[in-house]
């Protein structure tokens, strides 16, 4: 099982340090949002009580100035063709409960004109007039601000008829005084049930990290090397993070295995070369101090040296590039790709080392594009261990047949590949396991095992579809099938 190193800290303590200080923190965003979103809502809720406050007051002092209107407008009468008016003391009574402010008013006759109070009083209400009915507003008199309550009624008896006009008007002292108290004490209200807001919001992040820290606290006291999946009870918010902690566990289980594989692999192919590499020169050795040993023997003795070392060369280059294209497969995403280069770049590298075996090469087709979602890296390693497979076995085949062709055709759906060799080819019995690791049908031929295993890891990684034929009238025919890329909008 794999260890994590006890030394893998890269940081030393300060630098630690200044980098957790650097870091974002989760529970000071979340603290930040909530006074974000609760100073909003108090400032909304603030000028809402502003706006209340001074509809209140008006509201409350309105009902005293009108009745003060209503006791003058009941002293109104109409004698001897003319107005007269007697103003009750109960009027000014009723206004002086705002003792601080000042009451100004005046009554006149649309026909007769001033009769009482102020005479430079001439306030309009912002509405056109009706009569019979009062109007409340504000408006600036004598330097202050006013609110001001205007009537215009009909007098009327048998001989005449005349229109009165009643303003009265009151500062806003009191009601600016009511209002104020009424929004300081909501303020306070408002402040206070923020601050225990933001006081629970305090506490309630520290509640939702908790299953963080929870999920911490089972990472920290893992042993070493336990990748098994965590077997926590988290709440939905967190659920996704530990499914995703796990499936990165998993995949990371994985990658330990395959490099423990890949380990076995190299050593298992590189330990039999290497003993018989030993066995050769251990050999040439002792020939070379026998004084019997002919040069023709000692000559064999070294290409045969050579020869273990060019299987040894060729072993070490194939762990190499499975290495590399298990990396690719597991690291790099598939992207649309041309099909035919790999296939062309293949066939040239296989080229003199099928002539050099007295074998022909050659590629069929027909084709001026094909593209499939791939990587092009391990389509060509694809390839290079199908071709070379195909030139190992085919000068075994009837009559010494030394021909291999790679065919390339298009579908509606899908490009097909061909390697066919005119060999032995392969009973029906080992079809099903040519492609097991280390299995080799025949060890007289040199060969690893792993081969038709990479190539089968990368066909299953691109989705496509691999078959094993036989030949007419002698030979094995690999089939490969790769789904068509389909261009789109969504892909441009």
């Amino acid at each position: 099982m794999w260890q994590k190193s006890l030394d893998h800290q890269n940081l030393s303590e300060e630098e630690e340090k200044r980098a957790l200080a650097k870091a974002p923190s989760l529970r000071f965003r979340f603290i930040l949002a909530g006074v974000l979103v609760i100073g909003i809502i108090a400032g909304l809720a603030i000028n809402l009580i502003f706006d209340y406050s001074q509809k209140l007051a008006d509201l409350s002092y309105d009902r005293l100035l009108r009745s003060a209107l209503l006791q003058i407008d009941e002293n109104v009468s109409l004698i001897r063709n003319e107005v007269s008016i007697d103003i009750p003391w109960s009027a000014f009574a009723t206004l002086a409960q705002a003792d601080e402010d000042r009451v100004f008013y005046k009554v006149e006759s649309l026909e007769q004109g001033f009769i009482t109070g102020y005479q430079d009083l001439n306030s309009t209400p912002p509405k056109p007039p009706v009569l019979d009915q009062i109007q409340f507003y504000d408006q600036e008199y004598s330097g202050e601000l006013v609110r001001f309550a205007w009537l215009e009624r009909s007098l009327t008896d048998p001989e005449t008829s005349q229109t009165v006009r009643i303003v009265l008007g009151q500062t806003r002292l009191s009601r600016e005084a009511m209002s104020t108290a009424v929004t300081q004490r909501a303020v306070e209200v408002v402040v206070f049930i923020a601050l225990v807001a933001l006081t629970l919001i305090a506490i309630g992040s520290h509640l939702v990290l908790q299953p963080l820290h929870r999920i911490e606290r089972a990472l920290e006291e893992r042993a070493m090397g336990d990748l098994t999946p965590l077997d926590i009870n988290t709440p939905k918010e967190t659920h996704h993070l530990k499914v995703a902690i796990n499936h990165f566990m998993a995949r990371l289980q994985t990658n330990l295995e395959q490099l423990e594989n890949y380990t076995a692999d190299a050593a298992h192919q590189l330990r039999t070369p290497l003993a018989s590499l030993k066995a050769l020169a251990e050999n040439a050795r002792d020939n070379t101090s026998c004084d019997s040993a002919s040069p023709q023997a000692q000559q064999q003795a070294l290409e045969n040296i050579v020869k273990q070392c060019d299987a040894l060369s060729q072993t070490v280059t194939l762990l190499l590039n499975q290495a590399v294209v298990s990396h690719r497969l597991q690291t790099h995403r598939l992207e649309p790709t041309s099909l035919l280069e790999p296939i062309r770049a293949s066939c040239r590298a296989q080229a003199v080392t099928a002539l050099h075996q007295g074998v022909q090469l050659s590629l069929d087709c027909d084709l001026s594009d094909a593209v499939v979602l791939g990587d092009s890296f391990s389509i060509q390693q694809m390839m290079q261990n199908l071709i070379e497979n195909a030139v190992r076995y085919s000068s075994l085949g009837m009559n010494n047949a030394t021909e291999v062709i790679v065919q390339v055709s298009a579908f509606e759906r899908f490009y097909r590949i061909k390697v066919i060799d005119y060999g032995n080819g392969i009973p029906d019995i080992e079809k099903s396991r040519v492609f097991e690791r280390f299995y080799r049908g025949r060890y007289d031929i040199a060969g690893s095992g792993v081969g038709l295993a990479m190539v089968k890891d990368i066909v299953d990684h691109h989705s496509a579809r691999i078959e094993i034929l036989d030949t007419y009238p002698k030979g094995t025919t690999f089939q490969v099938d790769f789904a068509k890329f389909i261009f789109n909008e969504d892909t441009v």
